[in-house]
């Protein structure tokens, strides 16, 4: 199929600044200029290219990340968000969230929860979200999200974060788990397996509301950082446990 054909579908990715969203677009075929290397790079504006995928004619769409130091800026980024969704496309959305020794940071969950409340399917239904954890720094910290993330697909945290008064209103169907230390990158194909996923999910048009990010929102960031942190000592507790097992056998 020739790519002067208008896309229907559209490819977006989610996320906060930093956290290797145009590096990943890249490795599927776009050619996002902030995203020449990992951990580097801050994207300012929506963009989006034309790309083939499996002989279809796909957008990808690259997005600012949301929260910044600068209020003005957070609110700002929300907005660009917002309109990157309004652009007639049916849409796989997916959230990039960076993978630190301490778990989901509460930024990137502070963005799920802003993301998921203020877009719905056309006829209401929740959105599915894919989730890329990228940036993971070595193994013990990949097998902590393993055990903590994957297995559930984040319903264990999402469910904390409710019984602490506070709804993280969000559909993941899967959980994408990406190392970036340098044992792991070494000849490393991002390629296929973020195919696999672009190829299995589902496209759906949208409607949205503005997503109205705040950086002065204690209650959020309170109840999503207390959930965190238990959360993710209960995953690191488990894998030393494991770890020692290991070793003794």
């Amino acid at each position: 199929m020739l790519l002067t054909e208008k896309p229907k579908t559209a490819v977006i990715f989610l996320g906060n600044m930093g956290v290797g969203k145009s590096t990943l677009l890249s490795q599927i075929g776009g050619n996002f200029p902030s995203g020449l290397a990992f951990m580097t790079g801050l994207t300012k504006e929506v963009t989006e290219q034309v790309v083939c995928l499996n002989g279809e004619p796909v957008i990808l769409i690259d997005t600012p990340g949301l929260y910044e130091a600068n209020n003005q800026a957070t609110q700002a980024n929300g907005l660009k968000m917002a309109e990157a969704l309004r652009r007639g496309y049916d849409y796989k959305l997916f959230m990039v969230l960076k993978g630190t020794n301490r778990g989901i940071t509460a930024e990137d969950l502070a963005l799920m929860s802003k993301v998921s409340k203020c877009v719905r399917q056309a006829n209401d239904a929740k959105v599915e979200y894919r989730v890329i954890v990228n940036q993971i720094e070595n193994e013990d910290i990949y097998k902590m999200y393993e055990e903590r993330v994957v297995k559930d697909n984040f319903r264990g945290i999402i469910d904390l974060i409710g019984r602490d008064q506070y709804e993280l209103d969000i559909e993941i169907t899967s959980v994408m788990l990406v190392r970036t230390d340098e044992a792991a990158v070494k000849g490393m194909q991002l390629r296929e397996p973020i195919m696999e996923q672009i190829v299995a999910h589902t496209p759906t048009p949208v409607k949205v509301m503005d997503i109205k990010a705040d950086n002065n929102d204690p209650k959020l960031f309170a109840a999503i950082g207390a959930a965190v942190m238990t959360f993710f000592a209960i995953g690191a507790a488990v894998v030393r446990s494991s770890k020692r097992e290991s070793q003794k056998g």
